[in-house]
């Protein structure tokens, strides 16, 4: 049975569970692919075909395509309705591009996204009731520099402006539709866009904000910030630490490391050269996430964090695990060089979904625009096969069923 939204938020309601979803473009079908684990066992332990994951978690947010997934999820919509939005957005937003996506003009049309979405979130807003559980969208705004979170807990106090502040327009009268566009406003895939922050007492518009993808302020993985959204007061959900109290699933998009040859870097143009180290830094920011969230939890089942110090199994900073966190991903090997006089070699992800791919495929895979349909139901088998192996009756925790569900 559907819970009511204030008990979502309420802290005294017992134990709380976060889904935390990155971006990362068309690979938001990747993350559904392992999202559907999740719903697929929650359903199983409930013993309800109908049960979606905002029946079962408390705080859903995500950034850029992970916004997206988010405020769908949010909604109250099955992992397979979500799945089929996203066959049907990577060509219809993707297939046709507009500008070079360097100097003059951003890649792609945003109002071919906005088409797409339009549909499914219509004109509610952060504050509607048709949210069955806490949305979290993260954002950047570009003009003040500030990295922006919106919920739609009525706690949060920019949530309902007060009377002295009555010029600025109330979080919860934000359309969604904008909020998540703003957050998947990639930098030279999208054009910025643009919110009214407030207006006079005349209505008319006295500031506007602007902004870009969330990732730019280091919320490409969102899961540190929505840790903190929890725990701290000023946030207002106030919900408690610990293994037995909060969890989170932490789904990715696939994981890439983005190298590039020395000499191809150098000589790029000073533009493109920032491009890439953008790229870099935001996979920097998104392996830290984990890292950090690992280092305050003691997950079943790591993940790899670097050569250097592994998955970091056991090492729990402090006192104690913060909360249960789990790590939902898979990498995205390249096609290794053939050695002479030997058979080819298939990567893991090869093994993964049993199935030989060429260097083109597995280049594709990692690519944030590539909608065409092949590579789309690609990145789904990907994702379908990735997420059977972290979820199963021991994960999630069964701590954290729900009141009424079967031994």
């Amino acid at each position: 049975m559907a819970r009511q939204l204030s008990d979502h938020f309420d802290p005294s309601t017992g134990p709380k569970r976060v889904l935390a979803l990155d971006g990362g473009g068309v690979k938001g079908v990747l993350s559904l692919g392992m999202a559907k684990a999740v719903e697929t066992e929650l359903r199983r332990r409930a013993g309800d075909p109908g049960l979606v994951l905002s029946d079962y978690y408390d705080l859903i947010g995500g950034t850029s395509t992970g916004a997206i997934v988010a405020t769908g999820l949010a909604l109250g919509l099955t992992v397979d309705a979500m799945i089929e939005l996203y066959l049907g957005l990577g060509p219809k937003v993707f297939g046709r591009r507009v500008g070079d996506g360097n100097f003059f003009r951003p890649k792609y049309d945003p109002r071919d996204l906005r088409a797409a979405l339009e549909p499914t979130l219509g004109r509610r807003t952060l504050g509607s009731p048709d949210l069955k559980t806490g949305l979290a969208v993260h954002m950047k705004r570009i003009d003040t520099g500030s990295a922006w979170v919106l919920t739609n807990n009525p706690n949060n106090p920019f949530y309902e402006i007060e009377d002295s502040d009555k010029g600025t327009v109330a979080n919860r009268k934000y359309r969604l539709i904008d909020l998540v566009m703003a957050s998947a406003a990639a930098p030279t895939f999208f054009d910025e866009v643009v919110i009214n922050i407030a207006r006079d007492d005349k209505d008319r518009v006295i500031q506007k904000g602007y902004f870009v993808d969330g990732a730019v302020g280091a919320n490409n993985n969102p899961g540190m910030q929505l840790l903190l959204l929890a725990l701290v007061p000023a946030y207002g959900f106030k919900w408690r630490g610990g293994a037995d109290n909060l969890m989170m699933t932490s789904i990715g998009t696939g994981q890439r490391r983005p190298e590039i040859d020395g000499n191809k870097f150098q000589g790029m143009a000073p533009g493109f050269r920032g491009i890439q180290a953008l790229r870099s830094m935001i996979y920097d920011t998104q392996i830290q996430g984990v890292m950090m969230l690992q280092a305050l939890s003691d997950p079943k089942r790591p993940w790899p964090v670097n050569s250097e110090v592994g998955d970091m199994a056991g090492v729990v900073l402090g006192q104690g695990p913060l909360l249960d966190y789990q790590r939902i991903d898979v990498m995205l090997d390249r096609k290794p060089k053939n050695q002479h006089g030997q058979p080819p070699v298939r990567t893991a992800l090869e093994e993964l979904i049993d199935r030989d791919l060429t260097a083109k495929e597995l280049l594709g895979v990692d690519e944030l625009a590539n909608g065409t349909p092949k590579n789309m139901n690609l990145l789904l088998d990907i994702g379908l096969a990735a997420g059977k192996r972290f979820v199963d009756a021991v994960y999630p925790d069964p701590r954290f069923n729900l009141p009424g569900w079967p031994a």
